[in-house]
C-alpha cells in the first residue's frame, strides 16, 4: 500500500528509513542531503521554490518497504520546453512488486500534472544528488549517489530505460602521481594569453562573491543535459558551507584581466572518515577530495584553460596533503572534461550513475 506523506510524523518515517535500510551495510553514510524536514518544503527550501512535489512511502502492513519523491520543476520545463517529472529520494527493498507501486504512484502523480515523461533518480534537481549507482560500488564520496545494487533492475522491470550515465575519476596521488608540468603550461599559456590568469576565490576583491559564483555556474553550464540555474539562495547555501569547512582556499577562478571566466569549486570528502554502518557525515575530509564544479565560459573554451584550472588544483591540494582527489560527477557527453580526466590525467571512470526515464 502506497501513502502520501501528509503529516511530520510520516516525513519523519521517509527520512529516516534509510537507517534501517541500510543498517548492515558497511558502505552507508548518512547523506548530507534530505536528512531534515525543511528541506522538503518549498517555503523553507530555495531548491524547490519552482516544484510541486509529492512525498510517498510503500507499506506491507504496518511495516515501511519503500519510498519516493515525485515532483515537477517548473523552471527545468521551461527552459527545455518539456513536460517532465522527476522521482528521487527512492529507497525500496528487494521486492519488485513494492518497487513498481512506488514507481506507478510516481507516474501517477506526472500524469495528473500533465506530465508526458518521467526521469530520476534527482534529488531536488541536477544540481544536487542525481543517478542511481550502476557500476563501481564502495563507499561514497560526499555528496554523490549510494544505492543497492539492485536499484537499476527495478527500475528497468518498471519500464524505464537509460537517459544518461555520469563519471567519476579518482587521482589517487600516493598509488598514482601525476606528473603534469604546470611551469610549462602556465609558461606557454601564458604567453599566449598574457590576459589571463587564476586565482584564489579567496584573493576576489570588489564583488559580491555568491553572485559571482550563481553568475558564473549558469553561464558555464547553460548548455549541459539537465541544467537548472542554481538560484542566488542556493549559491549563499553553498558559500556559507565552503567558509564553514574553512575551505575557500581550493576554489578558484579564471580571469580574463578583471572578467570572470570560469570557476573551479572543490569540496573535503565528508563522508570519507565517516563511520561505516549507518554512519554520519562530521568527518573534516582527512586526505580525500572531490571537485564538484569546473566550468569555463564558451568563449574561452578550447585553449586549455580547463586542464590548466584542473593542474593548479592538483598541484596545491598535493602540497596541501590531499592524497585522492575525485573529479565527479562528469556527464557522459562531457567531451572535454572525460578527455582531460582520461588523457591529460590518465585515469578511467571509478564510478558511473545512470539517469533513467520513461514515457508515459
Amino acid at each position: 500500500m502506497i501513502k502520501s506523506v501528509k503529516d511530520k510524523g510520516l516525513l519523519s518515517e521517509f527520512i529516516s528509513y534509510p537507517e534501517n535500510l541500510y543498517r548492515d551495510d558497511p558502505d552507508w553514510v548518512r547523506p548530507l542531503v534530505g536528512r531534515h524536514i525543511n528541506e522538503f518544503s518549498p517555503r523553507t527550501n530555495p531548491a524547490l521554490s519552482k516544484h510541486e512535489i509529492e512525498l510517498y512511502l510503500a507499506f506491507d502492513g504496518e511495516k515501511i518497504k519503500g519510498r519516493a519523491a515525485a515532483f515537477t520543476d517548473r523552471m527545468y520545463n521551461s527552459i527545455h520546453r518539456e513536460a517532465t517529472a522527476f522521482f528521487g529520494f527512492y529507497e525500496c527493498e528487494d521486492d519488485d512488486r513494492i518497487s513498481g507501486e512506488l514507481f506507478s504512484a510516481v507516474e501517477s502523480f506526472a500524469k495528473n500534472k500533465g506530465m508526458k515523461k518521467v526521469t530520476g533518480p534527482v534529488d531536488f534537481s541536477t544540481n544536487y544528488q542525481a543517478g542511481f549507482l550502476v557500476d563501481g560500488f564502495g563507499k561514497p564520496t560526499v555528496m554523490t549517489p549510494y544505492n543497492k545494487k539492485y536499484y537499476p533492475r527495478q527500475a528497468e522491470s518498471a519500464g524505464y530505460t537509460k537517459c544518461m550515465d555520469l563519471y567519476s575519476y579518482n587521482i589517487n596521488y600516493v598509488k598514482n602521481p601525476i606528473r603534469v608540468d604546470s611551469e610549462k603550461t602556465f609558461r606557454i599559456l601564458g604567453k599566449r594569453y598574457p590576459e589571463m590568469k587564476i586565482v584564489s576565490l579567496d584573493n576576489i576583491k570588489g564583488c559580491n562573491k555568491t553572485t559571482l559564483l550563481k553568475d558564473l555556474f549558469n553561464r558555464c553550464f547553460a548548455d549541459n543535459w539537465g541544467f537548472v540555474p542554481i538560484t542566488g539562495e542556493e549559491i549563499v547555501h553553498l558559500y556559507k558551507t565552503l567558509k564553514s569547512l574553512g575551505h575557500t582556499a581550493l576554489n578558484y577562478i579564471l580571469l580574463s584581466g578583471r572578467k570572470p571566466a570560469g570557476l573551479l569549486l572543490t569540496v573535503p570528502d565528508l563522508y570519507s572518515g565517516s563511520a561505516s554502518t549507518g554512519g554520519d557525515s562530521h568527518s573534516t575530509g582527512g586526505s580525500n577530495l572531490r571537485v564538484t564544479i569546473l566550468g569555463v565560459l564558451p568563449n574561452y573554451r578550447r585553449r586549455g584553460w580547463e586542464t590548466l584550472m584542473g593542474v593548479k588544483m592538483l598541484d596545491d591540494s598535493f602540497a596541501r596533503g590531499y592524497e585522492n582527489i575525485e573529479f565527479s560527477v562528469i556527464l557522459e557527453n562531457n567531451t572535454a572534461m572525460n578527455n582531460l580526466a582520461r588523457r591529460k590525467f590518465g585515469v578511467e571512470p571509478v564510478k558511473t550513475f545512470r539517469v533513467y526515464e520513461k514515457l508515459i
